[in-house]
């Protein structure tokens, strides 16, 4: 499984999960794969046991040690809606030789408290943040994972009209310094609450965010405190920017317990971009790649920098929304087994 004693100088101290959004895709299913997210949203809903446990099969099939619950409707509100209890879907897990890595949620509460209008709105706004991250905390503390995975908000604003670019001079300016504060305050404060669930509070480096350019990481990270704010550093995001994901995990890796193993064919310019969040997101994912040689990651570097550092923690094989799931899980594994994980 390319894992490896910790310090030897020749292989990494990790194991292998997959974020359950690999599972997405509706081929998968059967289902027409020109078929409306929204519609794949509403028949997991009514039924999250019977795809819950495909997940979770699929996920043992690809001889993983762990799987990364996913935004909606994957996510651990599904999850205890499949099975009833924390502890019921622990032992979904253990039956499967499983553990949960890490839960990701969209920064949908975070994002109501930076855009609130007023002073009474942003406490509102962050009264609920906190509650439904206590929530997600306490969940993952009695399934026995540490780490609850976030992202920050869009660096500049995309065009909501499809076809039409948005400002490339907004996307390639420096990130605002009040913004960036006032995400670092109520992220820290966050991670206060998540960790008296005894878990980590870790950002994703979402392509175009305020976590996904080195520089940008380096200030959120400077202003953060450590033992509340981690990060979750993804390869593929970080070089979607146009960013260099080698420079993040050589200054970062050791704060990152958890890094997402995925390329990307080229930089797509954020400007570019355009219509809802989810039309937007149909572009980019087509632009991932599995861990290999068919991106432009330069994964040597990658894995000889984190075993400098005597890195260790999860790795992520993902691919968003993949038809062929357990394959493309494989193929990144054995990629890194075969390639890397000796050199």
């Amino acid at each position: 499984m390319g894992s490896g004693r910790r310090g030897d100088g020749m292989s990494l101290d990790l194991r292998w999960s997959t974020d359950i959004v690999t599972f997405f895709n509706p081929e998968y299913w059967d289902m027409p794969a020109e078929q409306a997210y929204s519609e794949w949203e509403r028949k997991v809903d009514e039924d999250p046991h019977r795809f819950f446990d495909k997940m979770l099969d699929g996920a043992a099939e690809a001889q993983l040690s762990g799987i990364e619950l996913a935004p909606a409707p994957g996510g651990w509100v599904n999850a205890l809606r499949a099975y009833g209890t924390a502890t019921a879907f622990k032992k979904e897990l253990d039956r499967r030789g499983l553990v949960l890595s890490s839960s990701y949620v969209l920064p949908i509460a975070l994002k109501a408290v930076v855009d609130a209008p007023d002073a009474k709105s942003r406490a509102v706004a962050l009264n609920r943040l906190h509650e439904e991250t206590a929530q997600h905390a306490e969940f993952l503390r009695e399934v026995g994972c540490q780490t609850m995975i976030t992202s920050t908000v869009p660096r500049a604003e995309f065009s909501e009209t499809a076809g039409v670019e948005a400002s490339a001079d907004s996307f390639a300016k420096p990130a605002d310094p009040d913004l960036m504060g006032s995400i670092a305050d109520v992220l820290e404060g966050a991670g206060k609450i998540a960790s008296e669930s005894g878990v980590h509070l870790a950002i994703h480096t979402d392509a175009y965010s305020l976590a996904s350019r080195v520089e940008d990481i380096d200030t959120l990270m400077s202003i953060t405190d450590p033992n509340l704010v981690k990060l979750c550093i993804d390869a593929g995001h970080i070089a979607l920017d146009g960013s260099d994901a080698v420079s993040v995990v050589r200054k970062h890796a050791l704060r990152a317990p958890i890094l997402h193993w995925k390329d990307c064919a080229a930089h797509l310019p954020p400007h570019k971009l355009s219509g809802t969040p989810m039309e937007r997101h149909d572009v980019m994912i087509k632009s991932f790649r599995v861990m290999g040689e068919k991106g432009i990651v330069d994964w040597r570097k990658w894995t000889m920098t984190l075993k400098e550092q005597q890195w260790s923690g999860w790795g992520v094989a993902e691919i968003d929304m993949s038809v062929d799931p357990i394959r493309e899980i494989r193929e990144g594994i054995e990629y890194y087994d075969s390639e890397l994980s000796q050199n």
